[in-house]
């Protein structure tokens, strides 16, 4: 199999209709521009990811919230993000679950 063939891949993921929803709202408030088939990243995001990036590969990074968004919104994406980290654990475990019941 080839890099290129290997890369369009279909990976099956379990995660809570929330977590789609978080990240549709994430979408809709601007973290991707462009359209289908020429998407990119908002380029104020770059940072952030490239600071994710290297936390994941073992670095330290320090965030600074220069300006505060509207914390209605903040608010709502924070509450967002956490019920789908609850909904998503929730729904493996009980697919875990099913599993060990069924095998």
């Amino acid at each position: 199999m080839s890099q290129d063939s290997a890369s369009r891949r279909i990976i099956h993921l379990s995660f809570a209709a929330s977590l789609g929803e978080y990240l549709e709202r994430v979408r809709d408030l601007g973290a991707m521009e462009g359209h289908t088939g020429a998407v990119e990243l908002n380029p104020t995001l770059r940072p952030v990811v490239e600071a994710m990036h290297h936390v994941l590969a073992g670095g330290e990074v320090e965030v600074r919230v220069v300006r505060e968004g509207q914390p209605d919104i903040v608010r709502e994406l924070a509450q967002r993000a956490a019920r789908a980290t609850v909904e998503t654990n929730a729904l493996n475990k009980q697919s875990e679950t099913l599993v060990l019941t069924v095998v």
